[in-house]
């Protein structure tokens, strides 16, 4: 741009396997493509031998997961775990079936089924995906980013559980939220899936019934309130477009004593929206 603006955002590199074996490359979402690997791919890619000897398109892979899905019709929760199986070891397969059936998956993968999803979160836990930060990581955020392996991030989700649709406080939980509305950027935006970040500031919960529960995967303390509260969320903005400048940060499901607050104070200086009061 003749005006200097950064314009890395419009040239990101692409993923890179040449330094990746076959092994890493099926236990890697992102490159795990199944048995849809052709022949030539599963010799330059150091595969031969670690997949069954029929090679299937990606079509014929889309129509057999759904067929297993349809068998579900009556079960929307078990489908939704379905689709974060599939996202959590080929993400080539889950985001093709996003597009190319997304009238009958995104009730799946974001509202209504995703809040019975988030209730079920900690119990059904498969995979880290995302970043959690707890009041524990004051001071130590900044650093914490570069954990991300990701070195290009475009869109980032973040929720701190407090209003999670109807269903009030939920804790780490509501980590569900911006995993499964990043999912829909990605498949009907065109986001590439490794350039988003889904974020829980998982600053405590003041529900009695995740505190008690011995399977919760939340930070077991009740919230963070007032100064401190809004201390470690600003840390956190720094963090973020410290190591992101150009990223898009949405405020997802933060209760109403907040969210105002969070977007008043932040949408002057840095690229963010919250589409709950916008």
């Amino acid at each position: 741009y003749g005006d200097g603006t950064d314009a890395r955002a419009r040239f990101l590199k692409p993923l890179d396997a040449r330094h990746s074996d076959g092994w890493d490359i099926l236990n890697n979402p992102l490159w795990n493509k199944g048995t849809a690997f052709t022949w030539a791919e599963r010799e330059r890619l150091g595969l031969r031998g670690l997949l069954p000897a029929q090679v299937r398109t990606i079509e014929e892979q889309v129509s057999n997961f759904v067929t297993q899905l349809s068998a579900m019709d009556d079960q929307p929760l078990m489908q939704n775990l379905m689709l974060q199986d599939l996202q959590a070891r080929n993400e080539t397969l889950y985001h093709r079936v996003l597009v190319d059936h997304v009238e009958k998956m995104a009730p799946l993968v974001y509202t209504p089924t995703v809040g019975a999803a988030c209730q079920h979160f900690s119990s059904r836990y498969q995979r880290s995906r995302g970043m959690f930060f707890t009041p524990e990581d004051a001071g130590e955020m900044g650093v914490m980013m570069r954990n991300w392996p990701r070195s290009e991030t475009q869109v980032v989700v973040v929720t701190d559980g407090s209003r999670i649709l109807g269903l009030g406080d939920l804790g780490a939980n509501g980590m569900g939220i911006p995993i499964g509305k990043l999912a829909l950027y990605c498949a009907v935006g065109g986001i590439a899936p490794h350039r988003v970040l889904p974020v829980m500031l998982d600053f405590g919960t003041n529900n009695e019934s995740l505190l008690r529960d011995p399977l919760y995967r939340g930070y077991r303390q009740p919230r963070v309130t007032g100064d401190r509260y809004y201390a470690l969320v600003d840390e956190f903005v720094r963090a973020v477009f410290s190591r992101f400048p150009n990223v898009l940060l949405q405020w997802e499901d933060f209760s109403s004593d907040k969210a105002s607050n969070l977007l008043a104070k932040y949408r002057e200086n840095y690229l963010c929206f919250n589409d709950d009061i916008q």
